[in-house]
């Protein structure tokens, strides 16, 4: 299912598995707190002038934030190292995509976890399953390479390896389809919470 790539050990490697692991942390933390967001902040939720919706992004920006200080510090490394890459500008692409399907993820599982107080465990071992059918540890094989297509991971981690390793650019299609996802999951989230939010502050 997945190739060895660089044999571990190798600085390729190591590379590779850096620039998949921070934004999958990034994407991995946003998640989970966004998810928890309204329950721990009721008070507000509860104030009918407060915007919500804004408790649910606050999470996905600190993460973003952290993020970015450790993308800053490895890309500053490989500057220094003379491997900086020169598709770097495509690194707002990928985080702009990632930043756009976290969100939307967020507000539809904090609307959900109102509901459903037991979510948190499930969610976890969701997590748990994208992480290891995303190329985040390996890169796919050739022979899986349509199935793995269908994981908007892959073109996203695509993006953030060729703006920082000069690794080949994800096809357009996948881009596209990248694209697609995060504009999909940010409307029909907002879209969803929206809808539930009239509700949420009795429920809470």
């Amino acid at each position: 299912m997945f190739t060895r790539g660089p044999a571990a050990g190798n600085d390729n490697y190591i590379r590779f598995l850096i620039t998949g692991l921070i934004p999958w942390l990034g994407i991995n933390e946003g998640i989970v707190r966004s998810t928890t967001s309204i329950v721990e902040n009721a008070p507000m939720v509860r104030r009918l002038s407060f915007r919500s919706e804004l408790l649910v992004v606050v999470p996905h920006a600190s993460a973003l934030i952290f993020e970015l200080i450790g993308l800053t510090l490895f890309i500053g490394f490989l500057a220094l190292k003379g491997s900086l890459s020169p598709l770097i500008w495509l690194l707002p692409v990928a985080l702009v995509a990632q930043f756009a399907m976290q969100a939307g993820l967020g507000w539809f599982l904090a609307t959900v976890y109102v509901f459903f107080r037991d979510l948190l465990p499930v969610l976890g071992f969701l997590l748990s399953i994208i992480f290891y059918l995303s190329p985040i540890l390996y890169p796919v094989s050739e022979r899986f390479s349509r199935l793995f297509a269908w994981n908007p991971m892959t073109p996203l981690l695509g993006l953030f390896r060729s703006a920082i390793l000069s690794a080949a650019l994800p096809s357009a299609g996948s881009v596209v389809f990248l694209l697609v996802v995060a504009a999909v999951l940010f409307a029909g989230g907002l879209l969803f919470f929206r809808r539930a939010q009239a509700t949420l502050a009795d429920l809470i």
